[in-house]
């Protein structure tokens, strides 16, 4: 029988890197996992962008947001991407180079008003 009496809380216990993600996505097919991290600004912009994208699903891994304020190791990725800067769409451009070298898309679905 579990004993309750052996659980123990602590309600100080620094809990803020447990704070989920902003943005996560799986893809169609297994492959590494991207976390992106940055200003909480632009990463929310960046995962309106990445919303917007009709064949994202198509992606290889998985892609995750978060601001850069939490740890990205929490997500357990295979490459992180710290963003410095705060304009959106340099930070979109960043991370479409960063998932293609990475072989998460080969330019499938990416609007030409993003890349030009």
């Amino acid at each position: 029988m579990f004993d309750f009496d052996d659980i123990s809380l602590d309600l100080n216990a620094d809990t803020e890197h447990l704070r989920s993600a902003l943005f996560s996505m799986k893809g169609k097919k297994d492959g590494p996992r991207l976390v992106v991290a940055g200003p909480d600004d632009t990463v929310r912009a960046l995962a309106e962008m990445f919303w917007d994208l009709p064949d994202i699903v198509n992606m290889r891994g998985s892609l995750v947001l978060r601001d850069d304020t939490q740890d990205p190791a929490f997500d357990l990725p295979d490459a992180v991407l710290t963003l410095r800067t705060s304009r959106s769409t340099e930070a979109f451009l960043q991370t479409l180079g960063r998932m293609t070298a990475l072989g998460m898309i080969t330019g499938r679905g990416v609007p030409r008003r993003w890349v030009a």
